[in-house]
């Protein structure tokens, strides 16, 4: 009984530390739950002002400027090629061997320079031979003359016969025309001989020499060398159709055609040069249309006093459409391309970013004309567009406007140019823009940078 007890006793001391234990373990497991939750609650709480911190850090400062206005003018460019005002294959007129080729390659040469000397002995002695032929036939002429005039004298006493008379004569107009004969030959002798001096028909640049002294040339085949006449020279470039018929019909009602006759002016460019800065006139306009190419050819002439240009070489024509009118201009740095719609970025009153689809125009220089689309007084984001998108507040770092680029183009039309661009200011008249109310109202695109 005693042993019962004891056994018993033992077994309920043991089942008291099983459920100590139990009750121990569980109280460490709630333990470590909790700190973890606080841990973590605590990191997110960390994170999430870290998180403002680095927005309101990045809140975003961006740079902003205003538009300007100036004059300028619609243009197209085309490619061509330079060649000369005269191009002249130097032909042997003679055959002959050359002796001499007393010029330097390369060089300028004026009309009536020696170039090739072709062996003149054979044309000397041809050139004798018809002057003593030509002697003979005088002689000749002469006798019969006086055998003619004799018998004129003697028909009148009937001694000479009518018949011998008319001989006579005929014989004598037959010697005379025998004398021109040689007169003639003895000409032709003599220009064969100056044609073995083979001289400069044109001042202008002379090629390299195409046959060396000692060679056989052959009379009106053998090209010698090619001279070109380079103080101007022609740009010859093709414009497709519809540049063409807005040269000459303006679609614009009251806009005048800057191509209404020749002589109309057009810039050029070099394929080392960055800007437009040679001048010349349009002084040709082919007759027809290429129906294979869709263009037509014109020609342009420019001067080259300085003889740095050369036939052939590679330009690019820039050629005014209408005349110069009235523009707004903005830094290209400004605008940003959606799948091919343009847009720029603009600060309303409130510092917040509006999204402005524009119409873009031809660029200048650094600037781009924005024929719809911008507000004189609109400040127009030019740095941090790539962190900003429609609705957000910046910061406004505020930069001046870009300065007027020049436009030779104008000048050269006429036109005087502004000497100081137009600032936008905030009381300036809307020009060719959309208010930012409307463009609130449009949907950023897809694809648009955003923060």
């Amino acid at each position: 009984m005693n042993g019962f007890s004891l056994a018993h006793g033992v077994m309920n001391s043991n089942q008291t530390t099983t459920h100590e234990s139990f009750w121990r373990s569980r109280r460490q497991v709630l333990g470590c739950g909790v700190l973890s939750a606080l841990l973590a609650a605590l990191a997110a709480g960390c994170g999430q002002t870290a998180a403002r911190t680095v927005d309101k850090k990045a809140a975003i400062e961006v740079v902003v400027t205003t538009p300007i206005t100036d004059q300028v003018t619609d243009s197209e460019d085309f490619t061509g090629r330079l060649d000369g005002l005269k191009t002249v294959d130097v032909r042997a007129r003679v055959s002959g061997f050359v002796l001499s080729a007393p010029f330097k390659e390369g060089d300028m040469v004026h009309e009536g320079d020696l170039l090739f000397l072709i062996d003149p002995l054979s044309y000397k002695a041809d050139l004798n031979l018809a002057a003593a032929n030509l002697k003979l036939a005088k002689a000749d002429q002469n006798l019969q003359e006086k055998i003619a005039n004799r018998s004129r004298t003697l028909i009148g006493n009937g001694a000479v016969a009518q018949e011998d008379l008319e001989t006579s004569v005929a014989t004598a107009q037959k010697s005379g025309a025998q004398t021109e004969a040689m007169a003639a030959t003895r000409d032709r002798a003599k220009l064969y001989l100056d044609w073995t001096r083979v001289t400069a028909p044109l001042s202008g640049r002379i090629s390299r020499r195409l046959v060396d002294p000692g060679n056989l040339v052959n009379a009106d085949q053998t090209i010698l060398t090619t001279i070109v006449s380079d103080h101007e020279l022609y740009a010859y470039f093709d414009v497709n159709e519809r540049t063409y018929l807005d040269l000459v019909h303006p679609v614009s009602p009251g806009q005048s055609s800057s191509l209404g006759a020749l002589n109309s002016p057009v810039l050029m460019q070099l394929a080392n040069e960055t800007q437009f800065v040679r001048s010349g006139i349009v002084n040709f306009v082919d007759n027809r249309v290429n129906a294979n190419t869709g263009t037509i050819r014109m020609r342009a002439v420019f001067d080259n006093a300085d003889g740095a240009l050369r036939a052939g070489l590679f330009v690019r024509i820039r050629l005014p459409i209408g005349t110069p009118y009235q523009a707004v201009l903005i830094p290209g740095a400004a605008l940003q391309s959606d799948q091919g719609r343009k847009y720029v970025f603009v600060v309303n009153d409130k510092d917040e970013v509006v999204y402005r689809p524009i119409t873009p125009g031809q660029e200048i220089k650094t600037l781009r004309v924005v024929k719809q689309g911008v507000a004189m007084g609109d400040r127009i984001i030019v740095s941090g567009m790539q962190r900003v998108r429609q609705g957000v507040q910046v910061q406004v770092q505020m930069q001046d406007p870009p300065k007027p680029p020049d436009q030779p183009l104008a000048k050269l039309l006429g036109f005087p140019q502004a000497s100081q661009a137009q600032a936008a200011k905030p009381t300036d008249k809307v020009s060719s823009a959309q208010p930012d109310k409307e463009a609130r109202k449009k949907p950023a695109p897809t694809g648009q940078p955003g923060g």
